[in-house]
């Protein structure tokens, strides 16, 4: 079986532009372990086939994703082969393959060349993008799952909300759909930026900010009732103090992007900057979090 799971950061989705691809064979458990830390280094995109996983990349930085592969070939087993290939649009070979997400009856997610589905509670249409996650990993399948039950269940404390790193705006647009009051959206990525603007005008939503910066570059002010970061260990790790800061006491923090490995570590650091840790969910390999500042 062959599909596509695209990493939390993003990188920039050129029409045309040289890809190498980096053919992993390892384990079913080292390839999400090595999935985790190639996107970390800044792998572009990842597909899981049959004997462990294949790593896309800028071709132009090869010597940097050789060196990142033989640091990890010493800590884990696997092998690998690499082959540029040739430019070609590889937005149109994403959406050749991308499939609808669908989260019972309450959401779904779907690009615009897809038909709408009857009985659905709500709608997205996101048309995908290379680099940018579209709902299909595990992790912003539970970050939906988490809105949908949040604002099913506390509508009112949503006045306030940020999506730190919000990649196509999949979670910016669904919470202000949904009902919340203010909504801002950051996202490091330039690509992430366009694509969040383009995504809410797409399914009539007005975000109220969408920055193109760091997680510092939100602004201090009125905090949030509800962030929302769907990223990866090392920037949750890193932004953990500023997020603090952003957060209203009360309020509630929604976390993915971590691996079962890392949920310990993750939990005891947030716990350390003054978060309370709630819950914990499940996906795969993957696992979500639910905090809150006292």
């Amino acid at each position: 079986m062959h599909f596509t799971v695209l990493p939390c950061t993003c990188a920039p989705a050129q029409t045309l532009m040289t890809y190498n691809r980096y053919r992993i064979t390892c384990q079913e458990q080292v390839s999400d372990v090595l999935l985790a830390y190639l996107a970390d280094a800044g792998f572009d995109s990842f597909e899981v086939t049959e004997v462990g996983l294949d790593a896309y990349a800028d071709a132009s930085n090869h010597p940097q994703w050789i060196e990142v592969l033989n640091e990890l070939d010493g800590r884990f087993a696997f092998t690998y082969t690499w082959e540029e290939l040739p430019d070609k649009n590889w937005n149109e070979v994403w959406e050749s393959g991308f499939q609808p997400i669908q989260i019972g009856d309450r959401l779904l997610i779907r690009a615009s060349f897809h038909p709408p589905r009857q009985g659905m509670q709500h709608e997205l249409v996101i048309d995908p993008k290379m680099a940018f996650g579209t709902g299909h990993h595990a992790t912003t399948h539970m970050m939906c799952e988490r809105v949908l039950d949040y604002f099913a269940e506390e509508p009112v404390k949503a006045e306030n909300v940020l999506d730190f790193g919000c990649g196509t705006g999949v979670l910016a647009i669904l919470t202000k759909r949904l009902g919340a009051g203010r909504v801002a959206a950051v996202d490091i990525e330039r690509p992430a930026y366009d694509s969040t603007l383009e995504n809410a005008a797409t399914n009539g939503v007005e975000l109220d900010e969408v920055i193109h910066g760091q997680l510092e570059d939100v602004p201090i002010g009125k905090p949030y009732d509800l962030v929302l970061a769907n990223i990866n260990r090392n920037v949750l790790l890193d932004c953990s103090a500023a997020l603090y800061q952003r957060i209203s006491a009360g309020g509630t923090v929604y976390m993915s992007g971590i691996l079962d490995r890392d949920e310990t570590r993750l939990v005891d650091h947030m716990v350390r900057q003054g978060f309370r840790h709630r819950a914990t969910y499940a996906r795969e390999d993957w696992r979500a979090f639910d905090f809150t500042r006292d």
